[in-house]
């Protein structure tokens, strides 16, 4: 098996899962249900998307990396609804732009969980990605300003994380 066979089954996932959904909101317009217009739905593709990487792992291919696309389409599917429902202003770009880092910081990590915890690099990008991320919510909102530590702060959890990982990771494999 290639390492590119496992991403075929999840790509034809999700196009066929899209196509369903597409079909199914064509048929309901035509027959005069009341659907919500499209430009209200689009970010439920996402969360298909989802659901199909999420069938990917659980049926088909068992790759990590289906876990950590579950999250990723997850997540953005709820910002996209976030943003299309008013949950946040589009025009606030810093709002809501430290989703970015954090969906991906722990679409990372969760591949990492998923792989067995074999590399060695993907729960540092995490926690850079997910710190990022909170350091811009942070720096935008008064209510995570008074829950999360400064700045600082968390650079230095980051610091002393990943420092402490790779000290143990390199003690751990001069001792094999």
């Amino acid at each position: 098996m290639t390492e590119s066979e496992p991403q075929q089954p999840k790509l034809a996932l999700i196009i066929g899962v899209a196509a369903l959904f597409g079909g199914l909101w064509l048929l309901l317009n035509a027959q005069g249900v009341g659907v919500p217009p499209f430009k209200k739905l689009w970010p439920v593709l996402f969360l298909l998307a989802g659901a199909a990487s999420l069938a990917d792992y659980l049926f088909l291919s068992r790759h990590p990396r289906a876990v950590g696309w579950v999250v990723a389409w997850t997540g953005f599917g709820v910002l996209g609804l976030a943003l299309t429902y008013d949950y946040t202003n589009m025009r606030r770009i810093l709002d809501w732009l430290p989703s970015f880092p954090t969906i991906i910081g722990l679409a990372v990590g969760t591949t990492w969980l998923a792989g067995g915890r074999k590399s060695s690099n993907l729960p540092i990008a995490a926690a850079v990605l997910v710190g990022l991320g909170l350091m811009g919510f942070a720096a935008r909102f008064d209510v995570l300003k008074a829950i999360l530590p400064s700045v600082q702060v968390i650079w230095a959890i980051l610091f002393l994380g990943a420092g402490g990982y790779l000290v143990w990771r390199t003690v751990a494999q001069s001792r094999k």
